[in-house]
């Protein structure tokens, strides 16, 4: 099942702007983009987003990188 960015926001408690971000500087690329352009978001990608978020919770300054 994929999930929409504003779906991951939700069930993450970060913001669209956030996941954006994350995929601007190559952290969270979005698992597929739908056809009308929406950002869409599997299981492993939200794993990989909650380890982000825990982290940075966590203070620690450097975040996993691109694979």
């Amino acid at each position: 099942m994929d999930w929409s960015i504003q779906e991951v926001a939700r069930l993450t408690g970060t913001t669209s702007r956030t996941l954006r971000h994350y995929d601007a500087i190559g952290l969270l690329p979005p698992t597929s983009i739908a056809a009308n352009g929406y950002r869409c978001y599997d299981e492993a990608a939200l794993v990989r987003l909650q380890r982000i978020l825990l982290l940075k919770e966590l203070g620690s300054r450097r975040l996993p990188t691109r694979r």
